[in-house]
């Protein structure tokens, strides 16, 4: 449980907005960041950048699309839709859902992550989506590379887990005593493996030890 509300990433001379941004990503859950209005507006855009996709897509739990469930079409410019009403219809869309939406920055980053700018997504329009994927396309690909290593070190610490598990299941209880020895050696082996792993991960997203 937070205790106090981390500090506002404010601009002030000599302090990197980034590096704000970075602390209140790495040290506030997903769900109190949305709580606390951080990922809507130009410093929840800057926080968006610091989060891993599925922390995104965690925030997308809170989204106003995913409570009210609107149609979709409506973000999405029809075939043969004249560009002047698909601008009227989606200015109602970004007024109705977008501007009102606690994760709007989180949905925007996810949408560029992801390199989907066919709709409005955020509050922003395909040419803004567009635009924003042309010019951050560099810090999109170090975005992209730090998930897939996230992804990566996840499914490494599922393995360990589950290779502890059929050691478990295998040679708990069965054998000699020397073979009964071994075995458990090799359990030892397999949990001190996954605990490194774990570990590893909690010093990354800032846990304490205990955590």
């Amino acid at each position: 449980m937070m205790t106090a509300r981390p500090p506002a990433p404010v601009r002030h001379r000599g302090i990197a907005e980034d590096g704000i941004a970075a602390y209140i990503a790495e040290t506030v859950p997903v769900d109190s960041l949305v709580a606390d209005g951080y990922l809507a507006g130009h410093d929840g855009r800057l926080i968006a950048h610091q989060l891993r996709a599925p922390q995104l897509r965690q925030a997308m739990n809170r989204s106003v699309c995913h409570a009210v469930q609107p149609d979709v079409d409506s973000f999405f410019q029809e075939d043969g839709e004249p560009d002047a009403d698909w601008k009227q219809r989606r200015t109602r869309t970004v007024r109705d859902h977008c501007t009102v939406c606690p994760v709007r920055a989180a949905c925007a980053e996810l949408a560029l992550r992801d390199g989907d700018t066919a709709g409005v997504r955020g509050g922003l329009d395909p040419q803004k989506l567009d635009r924003r994927l042309a010019a951050e396309s560099s810090r999109l690909e170090r975005a992209r590379a730090a998930d897939e290593q996230t992804g990566e070190q996840q499914r490494a610490r599922f393995a360990a887990g589950a290779e502890l598990l059929r050691l478990t299941g295998q040679y708990l209880g069965t054998g000699q005593p020397q073979k009964r020895r071994e075995n458990v050696e090799k359990m030892r082996e397999a949990a001190r493996r996954r605990d490194e792993l774990v570990a590893a991960h909690r010093l990354t997203a800032g846990w304490t030890a205990a955590a």
